[in-house]
């Protein structure tokens, strides 16, 4: 399996080196001006840098676009129409609602769409870390070719089958965690103190 990712950031750099190391062809690209500092990083561990992206979508059996999320529908919709035949193509975004209806719109009726999420960022190795698989459109075939990717790269998998399911979930850890902390900033920056500083909270801010 030939696997392509569009767009060689922290995340798509970690991954690209992961299935490299884990036996995997992996090819990339990235804007124009980055490329040759990533092909002194990238090359000597086999994986080949790529003009655009159009040759990665026509080519590659497995499409990966790792770019930000307010640029998918753009690069998508540039390259999604011209995708393999049969292709898997996923992202890796955190919200997948918008994702998914990106892929919807622009991607050809026989691409399989079988999107992830690496619940980590790219200061921790893929190893052991939480991946959430979504199946959202495809065969059994080229979804076992995804189980078996991130089980060879160690990845500790967590199946879905709707993508709803999984921005619920995001949502109730991440965003609500975040209006949490945020609004306790907002009441101890009011009283006029730090919570390390009282002591009224010698036993943890959770107490």
């Amino acid at each position: 399996m030939l696997i392509g990712i569009i767009g060689l950031g922290d995340m798509g750099k970690l991954y690209a080196k992961a299935f490299a190391q884990a036996g995997y062809d992996v090819c990339g690209c990235d804007m124009p001006q980055n490329r040759e500092k990533l092909e002194e990083e990238l090359n000597p561990l086999g994986i080949k840098l790529l003009a655009s992206g159009k040759e990665i979508a026509h080519t590659c059996d497995l499409i990966i676009y790792s770019v930000e999320a307010d640029r998918l529908p753009k690069v998508v919709a540039e390259f999604g129409p011209i995708t393999k035949y049969g292709a898997i193509v996923a992202g890796q975004t955190s919200v997948k609602h918008p994702e998914i209806a990106t892929f919807e719109k622009h991607l050809p009726a026989d691409a399989n769409i079988i999107t992830f999420h690496a619940m980590h960022g790219p200061g921790f190795q893929p190893k052991g870390q939480k991946l959430i698989l979504i199946n959202h459109r495809s065969d059994a075939a080229a979804y076992q070719r995804m189980l078996d990717l991130f089980t060879a790269v160690g990845s500790d998998i967590v199946e879905l089958k709707d993508y709803h399911e999984h921005d619920k979930i995001v949502a109730d850890t991440q965003a609500v965690t975040h209006v949490g902390f945020e609004s306790m900033g907002t009441a101890w920056k009011a009283a006029g103190f730090f919570p390390w500083d009282n002591g009224s909270y010698v036993g943890g801010i959770d107490n």
